[in-house]
């Protein structure tokens, strides 16, 4: 039975996908890198706005005007003003810096919160395939297993119709039997489900093989990826970023204009040109009681900065003690494997022979299925445990 599993095992290794090209798949299929990639292009478009702003905010200004002077002849009484002014906006002190270093944080922590989005998918999707192979396996070891109890089954009846075995226990046997072909059916079922569920994110690709089973980087490795972390250390950055800004809307703004005057009054000398400068300097204080409100929210950011790193510690322990927990068990599942095997061979051939009754047949038959399926469990949560943690020390889900 086993080795019809191993080469089922070994077989997929050919025949499916690997890990990495399900999950590009499916990074591609929901289009994140497109989502942030726009994104990114509105941010770099703001800040070009804002550089832009700081030396080009252009407005223009246009008047004309009939005056009747009195004490003017009639013939003359009459003259026209037009006035046309342009005016030029420009932050010297660079007051508004600011905004821009705020697009940049704001640019580097969605950079990151894509980077966390990432790898909830690749557990999601690792989980998701883990399952369904474990799922798979032991669907495997039930059909065999029925196929081996049907075969039994069929060499109980001349037993019952000779009256060496009882009319019961041949109807508990195939109540037995009934009991575990419905449970073949739900879990083929239940595999049908997750197929159809894990090509909702790569549509036509095959479902990836699992078989790693080794760790190969250490916490230190895997502590050095912790998008959660960043984010709020850049969210932190940000308000720090916006308190400077609203701390320096005292600094004044030039506002530099040229002008022309065609008027055509007779007592005037004619046409005018301007050019001047002026400052604007605000007097209010409420943006610096804001930007204290800001540096609050900042310290109680960094605060949070523990919190975020111990989670992450905590999400290693949690993978790493469950791989290891796997390894143990596994150990000790192997080496009594064949024990088991060799209690269903001798329990099979002493029922046949009514050495034993049924309980006791089924009680040895059951211990010897649930060790198999434990063995399944267990190697699949070493393989999971081993992908999660590889995966994320490697950083190559975040590319």
């Amino acid at each position: 039975m086993l080795k019809i599993i191993v080469f089922i095992s070994l077989f997929g290794v050919t025949a499916f996908a690997d890990m990495t090209s399900f999950y590009q798949v499916a990074l591609e299929h929901l289009q994140y890198d497109k989502s942030y990639a726009l994104y990114e292009q509105s941010n770099k478009t703001s800040q070009s706005a804002v550089s832009y702003n700081k030396y080009a905010n252009f407005s223009a200004d246009a008047s004309y005007t009939r005056t009747h002077a009195a004490l003017l002849p009639t013939s003359s009484g009459d003259f026209n003003t037009a006035d046309i002014a342009l005016h030029d906006t420009i932050d010297l002190f660079g007051k508004n810096n600011y905004q821009i270093n705020t697009l940049r944080f704001d640019i580097a922590s969605k950079q990151n919160a894509l980077a966390l989005k990432k790898e909830q998918l690749f557990i999601a999707l690792i989980n998701m395939i883990t399952l369904y192979h474990r799922t798979e396996e032991q669907l495997l070891l039930h059909k065999d297993l029925y196929e081996e109890q049907l075969s039994i089954y069929e060499k109980l009846k001349p037993l019952a119709q000779n009256g060496d075995i009882t009319s019961l226990d041949i109807l508990r046997f195939k109540n037995t039997l009934t009991t575990l072909n419905t449970k073949i059916i739900a879990q083929t079922q239940e595999l049908e489900k997750m197929k159809a569920q894990l090509q909702l994110y790569a549509p036509d690709e095959s479902i990836p093989d699992l078989n790693e089973r080794e760790l190969h980087y250490d916490k230190k490795a895997f502590l050095s990826h912790d998008p959660s972390t960043e984010i709020n250390r850049l969210d932190a950055e940000r308000l720090i970023a916006q308190s400077e800004g609203l701390n320096n809307t005292y600094m004044p703004t030039a506002d530099i204009a040229v002008g022309y005057q065609k008027l055509d009054d007779p007592t005037s000398y004619g046409d005018n040109y301007s050019v001047g400068i002026a400052l604007h300097i605000p007097l209010n204080g409420g943006d610096f009681k804001e930007a204290e409100a800001l540096k609050v929210s900042a310290r109680s950011k960094e605060t949070e900065t523990i919190e975020y790193r111990l989670q992450r510690e905590n999400a290693y322990i949690k993978y790493h003690q469950a791989y290891i927990n796997a390894q143990k068990q596994l150990d000790v599942l192997e080496g009594a494997l064949q024990d088991y095997n060799t209690s269903e061979e001798t329990i099979k051939k002493a029922y046949l022979q009514q050495y034993v009754d049924f309980n006791t047949y089924l009680q040895v038959l059951t211990q010897a299925l649930d060790v198999k399926k434990q063995l399944i469990d267990m190697k699949y949560q070493e393989i999971l445990n081993a992908t999660i943690i590889n995966a994320i020390s490697k950083g190559a889900i975040y590319e």
